[in-house]
């Protein structure tokens, strides 16, 4: 910081001293060979002065911050490198309880990206789905189950029902997810929505419309617009899959059960970008599966 005061006030100061030093050359060369008229005076004085004090902004400063830019665009790169190695990293981890479901993250990360440009489009949520924000909760979609690392195998893969305990093993998953995206952030990040919007995705997915969800029993609006849309993609991708409990619904029961539960599990709106959605979800699911 002080290296840059030091070199601003040397700017100044060498920029003064050029206009007065000039000023005083024009001077003297118009005095010498004058007079010119008010037009060549002014004409000159701009040329002359143009011509001394030029080399020093280009000395000064276009150099220092053509400098300072590619030092700028070289950190950010590697910052970016960072983050896509950390994101490669937590993906690679998410993948690994994939094995149940074969493509269910490369599908709902897919579902998700349609829903939340279909919803733009519609003139929802500007502020969550704006700018870049669509993007990232694209890349951070694949890990709203990562927190299914902290859960056993024989649990995430029984064919039966399911008991109290295991069930509440199931949803610690959620909280898990939180932890470890958590603990995955650091200070400096190329994308500062990137592990909140992970968060929001992982720990919120299972909350309900109407407050009957879980971790936290959110309800509504409170419920993170991020999850809310991963909600409906994975709740649609359980339910035209083949799972170890049950085989897989065609898409139109699928549809019908998301119809049906429309302001009770799911916000109205998302059920509303589904059904205009329906044909690429079909699609998707097809080339998927």
């Amino acid at each position: 910081m002080s290296y840059k005061r030091h070199s601003i006030q040397f700017l100044v100061l060498s920029l003064v001293v050029s206009i007065g030093v000039g000023e005083t050359l024009i001077m003297f060369f118009l005095n010498r060979f004058g007079p010119f008229s008010p037009l060549v005076e002014v004409l000159l004085d701009a040329g002359l002065l143009t011509a001394l004090v030029a080399p020093i902004v280009m000395l000064f400063v276009y150099k220092p911050m053509r400098r300072g830019l590619d030092e700028l665009k070289l950190a950010s790169t590697k910052l970016s490198d960072r983050e896509n190695q950390m994101l490669a990293l937590l993906n690679s981890l998410a993948l690994a309880k994939d094995f149940e479901t074969g493509g269910h993250v490369v599908r709902t990360q897919k579902y998700v990206t349609i829903l939340a440009l279909r919803l733009q489009c519609m003139g929802h949520f500007p502020d969550e789905l704006g700018g870049s924000r669509i993007e990232t909760l694209t890349k951070v979609a694949p890990l709203h189950d990562i927190g299914k690392m902290g859960i056993p195998d024989v649990i995430l893969t029984k064919a039966g029902k399911l008991t109290d305990e295991e069930r509440k093993s199931i949803e610690a998953h959620t909280v898990i997810g939180e932890s470890i995206l958590s603990a995955a952030e650091f200070e400096e990040m190329a994308d500062e929505d990137l592990i909140a919007i992970a968060i929001k995705v992982a720990g919120g997915h299972h909350e309900r419309w109407d407050g009957s969800g879980y971790p936290r029993g959110l309800m509504g609006d409170d419920i993170p617009v991020e999850a809310r849309i991963m909600a409906l993609a994975d709740v649609y991708d359980a339910l035209v899959s083949n799972r170890p409990y049950k085989c897989h619904w065609t898409h139109q029961q699928a549809a019908t059960e998301i119809i049906s539960m429309k302001n009770t599990h799911f916000d109205s709106r998302v059920v509303d970008a589904f059904l205009m959605e329906e044909a690429n979800f079909m699609r998707v699911a097809a080339e998927f599966a």
